[in-house]
């Protein structure tokens, strides 16, 4: 069942801590001013994930193989074809980038981009420095045995996507499979068989392949 929107996007106004999610501002607990309702904001966030990742066309944007468009294009191009967008402005974008919790966007000079989960061909340049020593991947008892001997490789996306935590990687895969396994990653082995791994949100990771050899599966990962 898909959970009602609940949590309303504000700016500190008073004390100047910026824009946060929720009732209160974490700093100084004030209210602070609304800038979008929870449904605006559960709106907004489907359809600026379902146009970064999968159809700009849609909205008459260009997009670079790096995945970046154009924030002010990709604003208008949306109050333009869902009017109950006409207010949007780059405050509102910024405001909904920056509170992200997990990371998920970047928007730098102008340009706007999704930095993982899509399903059109791109060549990212995320950050390869500072990943952790191992990651993890959940996946099904009947799939981890496959994965096991010949590796992760991109199914439905086009990349892999590897989670920063085993807590991490089990609430992804319980989105999916009743009762996931997980897979840990040995992130330096990775490296030493050339498949860089790039950190492309607060908890995920992304690379092209990860190697049989750099893989083993956690016990009691169910």
């Amino acid at each position: 069942m898909r959970r009602t929107p609940d949590e309303p996007l504000k700016a500190c106004i008073k004390h100047q801590h910026g824009y946060f999610r929720g009732e209160k501002c974490q700093y100084c607990s004030e209210e602070g001013e609304l800038v979008m309702s929870p449904r605006h904001l559960d709106q907004f966030g489907r359809v600026m994930a379902g146009v970064l990742r999968h159809f700009p066309d849609r909205f008459e944007l260009e997009m670079d193989q790096q995945g970046w468009v154009a924030a002010g294009e990709f604003i208008e191009s949306l109050k333009h074809q869902r009017r109950h967008f006409s207010y949007l402005t780059m405050d509102h974008l910024k405001a909904a980038v920056e509170t992200d919790p997990k990371g998920r966007y970047q928007l730098v000079d102008g340009r706007l981009r999704a930095t993982y989960a899509h399903s059109i061909e791109l060549e990212l340049d995320l950050p390869t420095d500072d990943v952790p020593e191992h990651l993890y991947f959940a996946c099904s008892q009947e799939d981890s045995n496959e994965y096991l001997e010949q590796g992760l490789y991109p199914l439905d996306r086009q990349m892999v996507h590897l989670s920063g935590t085993r807590l991490n990687a089990l609430e992804a895969g319980r989105h999916i499979i009743g009762k996931p396994v997980v897979l840990l990653v040995d992130v330096r082995a990775a490296e030493k068989a050339e498949k860089p791994i790039m950190k492309a949100g607060t908890t995920v990771y992304v690379t092209y392949e990860v190697p049989a050899s750099c893989l083993r599966k956690l016990p009691d990962s169910a």
